[in-house]
């Protein structure tokens, strides 16, 4: 049985003869999972719809151009682009409203808790500075498997189907990078 990553592989070696079958086997694998996801996070079904097809859209754009590095796991790489998505989606949905609300009353004062964008960016670096070190520190795998599970949206039984590894390993995992998270935050 390929992996995830193999298919992923595969369906990027257009003068393959497999390469087609290689692509439908992977969507085929992947879009149950996706769908799941957007359902669960933006609840409205036409709206996990549309962010469902952005990700494909997405996902195919980038095989066709070569941009996805079959040496790493494809399903990483898959939640980092739904999660693009549903990020993009996010603000979309935030700046609509603050435009209706800016028309009506005569394009009145900024929202209070609107974050300055030096503070948002800090904190982004905060974050991509502890990923990096959950990565760099305990290994690729535990690093995956902490975005699989909390930027993925994925249970842990679905990690573990994923990484093709056992529900304890992927407790275990997600252990190590609290324990390492809970040690950095601590010296901050």
């Amino acid at each position: 049985m390929h992996t995830t990553t193999q298919l992923a592989a595969d369906a990027m070696d257009s003068g393959s003869p497999g390469a087609r079958l290689a692509h439908a086997l992977l969507f085929e694998r992947v879009l149950e999972r996706v769908h799941r996801y957007f359902r669960r996070m933006v609840r409205e079904p036409a709206d996990a719809e549309d962010c469902l097809s952005r990700t494909i859209v997405l996902l195919e754009e980038s095989l066709r151009a070569r941009k996805y590095d079959p040496g790493r796991s494809f399903n990483a790489w898959m939640w980092l682009k739904a999660h693009t998505v549903w990020a993009q989606w996010c603000r979309e949905r935030e700046r609509r409203p603050a435009q209706l609300e800016g028309a009506d009353v005569g394009g009145g004062a900024p929202r209070a808790h609107r974050v300055d964008g030096v503070e948002a960016r800090e904190r982004a670096l905060d974050a991509a500075h502890v990923l990096e070190q959950v990565r760099r520190r305990l290994g690729p795998e535990t690093h995956e498997c902490f975005v699989l599970y909390y930027e993925g949206g994925l249970t842990q039984e679905e990690v573990a189907q994923a990484l093709e590894r056992d529900r304890k390993t992927i407790r275990k995992r997600l252990a190590e990078a609290h324990a390492l998270i809970d040690e950095l935050l601590g010296g901050a």
